[in-house]
């Protein structure tokens, strides 16, 4: 980086190429629990070795490790306390990060990432090199990880949800689908912003019961039903769709399908909402860039700029009507049928 002085560019370098320990130091925390069992109080390494099953001078050595990069902190007596930072990794807390750790340092992400150079080579993703399969197909085998996957998703949709759901109006929308919208937590949000609302999550069949746990916990499911089914095939009728980081996962030749059976479907002046990064269209820095190459090594996707999206959906009988940019640096891009223009 330029503004990085110049006798310290190596060590910014060294940091970087070693940024991979500090992904597995956080996922390892995650997936022992450790800042759940360091949450009320701290404790020496050997107890809490023992409370998670594991060699005590190797805990000891994650702790040491951990303790550098501020997760935890050492305190008198040789314990170890949960810092700030590391109370981002309890299972319950606000703004939980858990499942993101856990997640993207699992097999179905890390794999794949270990391939990037065989990604770029060939432009192709690595997921079924490594994993044997797709990558939504291997979660569908193997559920702990996908759980970990969906939960994640869900913990980043919470963060969003309430600031979304005021951008949209739903004063003359009678019934919104959510389409692979995991736990429901975008549409909840609109629920209830909407006390007339009625919503249908579209999920995958093995996501689907976790889908109406969630909805049964926020006391929706009066009001919100969930369809297991395959947004390639169709989707339910409704006033207005909800796709949150959907597109961005396929090509466009898929994504083009999915946003034809929105149009098939959509009622009389209906509108589709995407939730998706933007690339800058003048080739600006931007953290959607690093999102891009992820989908580059695990799926067929990509990060579009607006005027992509609004091929794309020219494409599929919709227009591109407005993007507003959220606090979090996605944008909310609603687009409607063409032949309701000027209506």
């Amino acid at each position: 980086m330029d503004d990085v002085p110049t006798d310290m560019r190596g060590v910014h370098l060294a940091q970087m190429i070693k940024g991979y320990w500090l992904s597995q130091i956080v996922g390892t925390l995650a997936r022992l629990d450790i800042a759940d069992h360091l949450a009320h109080a701290p404790l020496d390494s050997d107890a809490l070795a023992d409370g998670i099953g594991c060699d005590r001078q190797a805990t000891y050595r994650l702790l040491r490790a951990a303790a550098y990069a501020g997760l935890v902190s050492p305190v008198p007596d040789a314990r170890f306390a949960l810092t700030p930072l590391g109370n981002l990794l309890r299972s319950n807390a606000p703004g939980s990060m858990r499942n993101l750790a856990i997640a993207l340092t699992a097999p179905g992400h890390w794999l794949p990432w270990g391939r990037l150079t065989e990604a770029v080579r060939w432009g192709e993703r690595q997921t079924a090199a490594t994993l044997g399969h797709d990558l939504f197909d291997y979660y569908e085998a193997n559920r702990c990880e996908g759980s970990a996957f969906t939960a994640a998703m869900v913990e980043h949709s919470t963060a969003i949800a309430d600031a979304v759901a005021s951008m949209i109006d739903t004063s003359k929308v009678e019934h919104v689908v959510d389409i692979g919208g995991a736990s429901g937590t975008i549409i909840a949000a609109l629920l209830r912003k909407n006390p007339a609302l009625s919503g249908t999550i579209l999920e995958r069949a093995d996501v689907a019961p976790r889908a109406r746990a969630a909805l049964a916990e926020l006391g929706l499911a009066s009001r919100c039903r969930v369809a297991a089914g395959d947004f390639f095939r169709s989707v339910p009728e409704g006033d207005l769709y909800i796709l949150k980081y959907i597109l961005h996962d396929w090509d466009d030749e898929r994504s083009a399908k999915i946003l034809r059976n929105c149009a098939r479907a959509l009622r009389r002046r209906g509108r589709v909402i995407l939730i998706e990064w933007l690339m800058p269209e003048d080739g600006q820095l931007s953290p959607a860039a690093l999102s891009d190459v992820n989908m580059l090594v695990l799926l067929p996707g990509r990060e579009r700029t607006r005027s992509q999206f609004a091929e794309l959906l020219r494409a599929s009988g919709l227009q591109l009507d407005r993007t507003t940019e959220t606090d979090a640096c996605l944008h909310v891009i609603e687009a409607s049928p063409v032949q309701i223009r000027g209506a």
